[in-house]
């Protein structure tokens, strides 16, 4: 008998609802061996962006041939393909509406296949509810190797990118955005760490200068400050406060690393 797989789940679903217990319920009833893992409930309701930048940070912390499912689906029921993917090593179950972008553009062996569910003989009961009816079973089956890859359908080559501003980065400054905001009112942007370590470098956003830390315990009580966050990424955070509340600023806000002469 196969060891069980992993099943890891990333929704928009929140924890208020019986959504996500559904899901699993129906995971485990195709095989009640499966090791199954809540990455996160909490994405923004319909935020795809936010959605794919949590999966491409935390797929790679789980053993290889872990199956990923990510439901984040504002186009639920509609002509929205359903794609199961194989990239870096491991597996994901998601809709084609841009959460696998992040990961086909970081992965250099990206393979998608769009999820024929007549073709697998799998009922889809309610047009309102694929995370339980389609991708569910789809994970559970392929994590349980009941089902292969090559099994789910044709082979897509034009998966849905999103189609978000990038970067701009000439070598001495560089423009971004926030991308997202945590629980803890922590500003995420989409610029790179390492930008910080760049001489004179300092960090702006909406204009207003911050200054480096390594930690957030370095910060003074109420201050906003600039560090590397443990994605890797430049973040914007005020000790023991929302960095959010404090700047007024979320998703969108303009971020820039400026390098100074010394």
């Amino acid at each position: 008998m196969s060891e069980p797989g992993i099943v890891t789940l990333l929704t928009d679903f929140g924890l208020d609802d019986p959504y996500v217990g559904i899901m699993k319920g129906v995971m485990l009833s195709i095989e009640r061996r499966l090791t199954l893992v809540d990455v996160c409930h909490g994405v923004p309701p319909q935020n795809v962006a936010v959605g794919a930048l949590w999966l491409s940070h935390a797929f790679g912390w789980f053993p290889p041939e872990s199956v990923h499912l990510a439901v984040v689906d504002p186009g639920v029921g509609s002509e929205r393909r359903a794609l199961g993917v194989r990239a870096s090593g491991h597996a994901f179950v998601a809709p084609d509406n841009g959460l696998l972008s992040r990961l086909a553009l970081a992965s250099p062996a990206f393979e998608a296949r769009q999820i024929d569910a007549r073709r697998l003989g799998l009922e889809l009961p309610s047009r309102t509810f694929h995370g339980r009816d389609l991708f569910a079973k789809v994970a559970a089956l392929w994590a349980s190797k009941q089902l292969r890859f090559e099994e789910l359908g044709p082979v897509v080559d034009d998966p849905v990118m999103l189609s978000a501003e990038r970067p701009s980065d000439d070598g001495a400054n560089a423009e971004g955005r926030v991308i997202a905001v945590d629980r803890f009112g922590n500003l995420i942007t989409d610029l790179p760490g390492k930008l910080l370590e760049r001489a004179g470098a300092v960090l702006e956003l909406e204009g207003r200068r911050l200054r480096r830390v390594g930690t957030y315990a370095e910060a003074r009580e109420g201050e906003c400050v600039a560090l590397v966050s443990s994605f890797g990424l430049v973040e914007v955070a005020a000790r023991n406060q929302s960095a959010a509340v404090l700047l007024g600023a979320g998703p969108g806000a303009r971020v820039a690393q400026r390098s100074e002469p010394a």
